[in-house]
């Protein structure tokens, strides 16, 4: 999950939906304008919990990884050896 990906599901959902998230945007400049110490508060919280979120992701798919790599020489051995000896 880069920042590629990302990039691009932020697109589809404004490609997809203009109108919803035209108003989201408009709704998060009203409260930038008159309350920015609740915003500035959100977008830190949106910020750590997405920074926690993708850690986490990135954990998973390392473990998942290794588990079927594990997996793969556990069933051929010997492929593992010949890869080695190229």
């Amino acid at each position: 999950m880069g920042l590629e990906n990302l990039t691009q599901g932020a697109l589809d959902l404004v490609s997809a939906h203009p109108y919803v998230t035209g108003a989201m945007l408009a709704v998060v400049g009203v409260l930038s304008y008159f309350k920015i110490k609740l915003v500035l508060k959100a977008v830190t919280a949106c910020l750590i919990l997405g920074a926690i979120a993708y850690i986490v992701l990135f954990i998973f798919n390392l473990a998942a990884t290794g588990v079927e790599n594990t997996e793969k020489l556990r069933g051929n051995p010997n492929q593992a050896i010949d890869n080695l000896l190229k």
